[in-house]
C-alpha cells in the first residue's frame, strides 16, 4: 500500500514539473507564435500578394480584351403626323488585341516583377525587424528571470551577513552603526527582489506583444550566452546582401523600366480590332460584324513626351545616386554594429574574469572577517564590489545578446529565413 501511494505521488509530482514546464516558452515557440500572430508579418505577406496582383495586371497587355455591351431604348419622335413611339434594342461584342506598342507592355511587365522583386526584400527586412523586437523581449525575459535568481541570492547574503555582524555585535566585537548598514543594506535587498519581479511582469508583457498576444505566459526557458562574431572579412559581400542594399539595386532597374514605359508612346501603337452585334427597333434581329487594324502614332505632344522621357532618365540617375549613397552607409552602419558586438562579447569575458576573482576575494575576506583578521568596513567594500560585479556581468551578458540580435538585424538576417520560410 505504501509502495503504490509512494509511486502515485512520484507521478503527480512528475505531472506537475511537466505542466509547468509546459507554461515556460522556448524561442522556437515565441517564432512560431509570432509568425502566426504577427499583425506586421501579416501586413508584410498582404503587401507581397498585391504586388503579385500587380504583375498579373501588367501583364494583361499580352492578352486580348473582350467586352459585351447591350441596351433598349424607348423614346417618342415627333413628325407630321404628331409624335410616334421609338424602340430599339442592340448587343454587341468586341474584342481587341494590341500588336504592337513600343515594347510598352514588355516594360511595364518587367517594371511590375522588379517591385515585386523589391517588396520580397522589404518582407525579408520586415521579418528580420519582427524577430528583432521578438528577440530583444525575449532576452528582457530571461534576463529578468536571471537578475529575481540573483537579487534573491544577493538577499540571502545580506541576511546571513546580519546574522553574522548581530553575533559579532552581541559578542562586543562589533558596533552598532555597522548592524545598523547591514540592516539597510539587506532592506535595500529585499527591495531589489520585488522590483525584479514587477520587472518580470512587465518583460513577459512585452515578449506577448512581440508575439501579437494580449496574454502573457509565465516565463521562458532559455540562456543569455552569445556567440562570438566571425572575423570581419568580408563586409562588401555582407552589405550586397543585405535586404537595403537589394531594394536600392532593383530600384534602379525599376526605374529603367519605368522609363521605357514612357518612351514607348513615341512610337507607332498597332493593334487588332474586331467586333460583332445585333440590332433591332424592339429586339435585336440584324447582324453586323467587322475586323480592321488600328495604327496610331504622336506626331507633336507640346514637348510632353520629350520631357517625361528627360524626367525619367534624371529619376534613373537618382537611384544610381541613391545606390551609392545606400552602399556607403551601410559599410559604415555595419562596422559599427559589428565593432558593438565584438565590444560586448570582450566585455562581457573580461567581466566574467572580474567577478569570479571577487567571488574568491568575498570568500576570503569573509573568512578572515570571521576570525576577526579583517576590519568591517573592508569587508563591507568587498562584499559590496562582489554584488556590483554580479550585476555587472549579468547585465554584460544580456548586453552581448542584445548586440548579437542588433547584427542579424543590421544584415536582414532571421531565424525564417534562414531555413527557408517565406
Amino acid at each position: 500500500m505504501k509502495k503504490s501511494l509512494v509511486a502515485v505521488l512520484i507521478c503527480s509530482i512528475g505531472l506537475n514539473a511537466i505542466a509547468a514546464t509546459n507554461e515556460l516558452l522556448t524561442w522556437e515557440e515565441c517564432l512560431a507564435r509570432a509568425e502566426n500572430n504577427s499583425p506586421e508579418l501579416a501586413a508584410a505577406r498582404a503587401a507581397i500578394r498585391e504586388l503579385e496582383y500587380g504583375v498579373a495586371s501588367a501583364s494583361s497587355g499580352f492578352l486580348p480584351q473582350i467586352s459585351a455591351s447591350a441596351g433598349v431604348n424607348r423614346g417618342e419622335r415627333e413628325n407630321a403626323a404628331g409624335w410616334n413611339k421609338t424602340e430599339s434594342a442592340s448587343a454587341d461584342l468586341t474584342l481587341s488585341q494590341d500588336l504592337f506598342s513600343g515594347m510598352g507592355n514588355v516594360a511595364k511587365r518587367k517594371r511590375a516583377l522588379a517591385q515585386l522583386q523589391i517588396g520580397n526584400e522589404q518582407y525579408r527586412q520586415a521579418r528580420s525587424d519582427v524577430e528583432l523586437r521578438l528577440r530583444l523581449a525575449f532576452i528582457e525575459v530571461l534576463y529578468a528571470q536571471d537578475l529575481i535568481d540573483l537579487t534573491k541570492k544577493i538577499e540571502e547574503r545580506r541576511r546571513n551577513n546580519v546574522r553574522l555582524i548581530q553575533l559579532r555585535f552581541d559578542g562586543g566585537r562589533e558596533n552598532a552603526g555597522s548592524l545598523a548598514r547591514s540592516k539597510a543594506q539587506l532592506s535595500e535587498a529585499s527591495f531589489e527582489v520585488r522590483q525584479a519581479e514587477r520587472s518580470l511582469a512587465y518583460a513577459l508583457r512585452n515578449l506577448a506583444a512581440a508575439m501579437g498576444s494580449m496574454e502573457p505566459d509565465q516565463g521562458a526557458v532559455g540562456v543569455l550566452k552569445a556567440d562570438a562574431p566571425e572575423e570581419l572579412t568580408e563586409l562588401l559581400s555582407l552589405m550586397k546582401q543585405t535586404p537595403d542594399y537589394e531594394i536600392a539595386t532593383t530600384q534602379i532597374e525599376a526605374t529603367e523600366e519605368g522609363m521605357r514605359v514612357t518612351r514607348s508612346d513615341r512610337f507607332p501603337q498597332i493593334s487588332f480590332n474586331a467586333s460583332t452585334g445585333l440590332s433591332g427597333d424592339n429586339y435585336p434581329e440584324y447582324g453586323d460584324w467587322s475586323v480592321g487594324l488600328r495604327a496610331s502614332m504622336p506626331l507633336f505632344t507640346g514637348n510632353r513626351l520629350r520631357s517625361e522621357v528627360a524626367a525619367a532618365k534624371e529619376k534613373i540617375v537618382q537611384s544610381e545616386l541613391d545606390l551609392l549613397d545606400t552602399g556607403n552607409t551601410l559599410m559604415a552602419s555595419l562596422q559599427q554594429r559589428w565593432n558593438n558586438y565584438q565590444d560586448a562579447i570582450e566585455n562581457e569575458a573580461t567581466q566574467k574574469e572580474l567577478f569570479d576573482a571577487e567571488t574568491l576575494r568575498a570568500e576570503i575576506s569573509t573568512a578572515k572577517y570571521r576570525q576577526g583578521l579583517l576590519s568591517y568596513e573592508d569587508w563591507d567594500i568587498i562584499e559590496s564590489n562582489l554584488i556590483t560585479q554580479g550585476k555587472t556581468h549579468l547585465q554584460r551578458r544580456r548586453t552581448s545578446e542584445i548586440e548579437q540580435a542588433r547584427w542579424k538585424n543590421a544584415l536582414g538576417w532571421s531565424e525564417w529565413h534562414t531555413t527557408g520560410e517565406q
